[in-house]
């Protein structure tokens, strides 16, 4: 069934991207010696991952933003809420994509597109839920045990590789801090940071 094939495309891409987040594998963290580079010397691309790699709870926000709408589009009952954020959450990556010169646009454009389309095909409901119509149920044919039990085998699979990814994402961070104690760099340590030791205005 077309919608079942999407649904999983879908819902595969989204906890891949998810998870690497939650490990700091996409975006990495913001190393030290980048700091030392001008916005001038940045490509768009580049500007955007080191946006991302300053702010760990962000990549893992980002990766919610991705495993939720996953993990919504591998059960039934679900299916349109998790098709409504998934549009929500490609919108914005396909538009960072777009504007910051990522070479994946056409990949997270079709990511979109399919969030779009699964929610084509529950128009009317999204339609009867807005104006307050009453829509009749939707019939679904039996499905033989495994069928059944095989979303939710999935959805702890998937929060399992949440739970070993954040873990591996921690271990990372408490490194980062450590050897930030060491360096003192600018943007991950706390206080007041002394720019230019001979401001402009004297």
């Amino acid at each position: 069934m077309l919608s079942e094939f999407l649904r999983m495309a879908l819902a595969t891409w989204l906890t891949a991207y998810g998870l690497a987040k939650f490990g700091f594998g996409q975006f990495g963290l913001l190393p030290g010696g980048t700091l030392d580079i001008t916005y001038a010397e940045s490509s768009p691309m580049g500007l955007l991952w080191r946006f991302m790699g300053a702010s760990a709870g962000y990549q893992w926000l980002a990766g919610v933003a991705e495993v939720l709408p996953a993990l919504l589009l591998l059960h039934r009952r679900t299916v349109t809420l998790g098709a409504l954020m998934a549009a929500v959450t490609m919108t914005n990556v396909f538009a960072l994509n777009l504007f910051y010169d990522v070479p994946v646009k056409l990949f997270s454009g079709h990511l979109l597109l399919i969030a779009t389309l699964l929610l084509a095909m529950d128009a009317r409901r999204l339609r009867a839920l807005l104006i307050g119509e009453a829509v009749p149920a939707v019939v679904w044919a039996p499905q033989v045990w495994w069928r059944r039990l095989l979303p939710w085998g999935l959805t702890c699979l998937i929060l399992v590789l949440v739970g070993v990814n954040m873990r591996a994402g921690l271990q990372v961070l408490r490194v980062d801090r450590a050897r930030t104690q060491v360096t003192q760099e600018p943007l991950k340590t706390r206080g007041f940071h002394l720019i230019n030791e001979v401001p402009f205005n004297r």
